[in-house]
């Protein structure tokens, strides 16, 4: 299930920080039910001993935006406009119940008011070729250690064959816990091709993330993408990462 958000303020703009992805992600926590919020940040969907959270969020929209590169901060224009989008729609449906009720919602420092929710009714995906663009960057990136025994990143680019085997398997086990099926890799077809993209650097907490933000075409089975849409492409969907839409025509 995939919400629109149009939140206004009392002022003409809200400042936030320029990596504003935190400060997003912590006000969704805080608008659902303690129960859903502590299983989401705590506990979340395993496999094979890896945690998926199978929500995603996308970048701020805004009429008009400035950055402030002194002090790293950002304005938006009001009203601004979030998508959130869940697999699971116990989650969307509990936020959208959760903020119906709140008189003021807390961004940051921003005191906001819920001005319109709006339930999204998700694409017809019929063809095995499908052009998508981006809401929020896709991350896609492997994990190694180093001879000291610290852990590092490394993050790939679209025109990196590592970057659609990454996306790929990703998506694979987010279908195996949604639908309960088990699937062979051999027995997965999906392929994400760059089309129009760029390199979009977003520092979440105390660590930079690589993405890409633009145009993908995906090839694959009509219902391998339904199945997975709303939970994301790519890593670190829960930070805000990986939100795609279909384009039209």
């Amino acid at each position: 299930m995939r919400l629109k958000l149009t939140l206004s303020s009392e002022e003409d703009y809200i400042n936030l920080p320029l990596h504003y992805n935190f400060t997003l992600q912590g006000m969704l926590y805080k608008s659902l039910p303690k129960f859903l919020s502590e299983f989401l940040h705590d506990v979340g969907f395993f496999y094979n001993g890896r945690r998926f959270k199978l929500y995603t969020f996308s970048k701020i929209q805004s009429p008009y935006f400035k950055i402030y590169k002194d002090t790293k901060r950002i304005s938006f224009k009001t009203s601004i406009t979030i998508f959130i989008s869940s697999a699971v729609n116990e989650i969307t449906k509990s936020l959208g119940e959760t903020l119906l009720k709140k008189d003021i919602i807390r961004l940051g420092k921003n005191e906001l008011y819920l001005e319109e929710i709006e339930i999204l009714t998700n694409p017809k995906i019929e063809n095995t070729e499908i052009k998508i663009k981006t809401l929020s960057p896709i991350t896609a990136y492997q994990t190694f250690e180093k001879e000291n025994g610290k852990k590092f990143y490394k993050y790939y680019n679209p025109s990196q064959p590592q970057f659609n085997e990454l996306i790929r398997e990703n998506a694979r086990k987010k279908y195996e816990i949604i639908t309960g099926k088990n699937v062979d890799k051999e027995d997965f077809p999906f392929e994400i091709k760059p089309l129009n993209t760029r390199k979009a650097l977003i520092k979440y907490k105390d660590f930079m993330v690589e993405g890409y933000d633009g145009e993908f075409l995906i090839k694959t089975q009509p219902e391998i993408l339904k199945t997975i849409y709303d939970a994301g492409l790519g890593a670190k969907n829960s930070q805000g990462f990986g939100m795609i839409e279909v384009c039209n025509g």
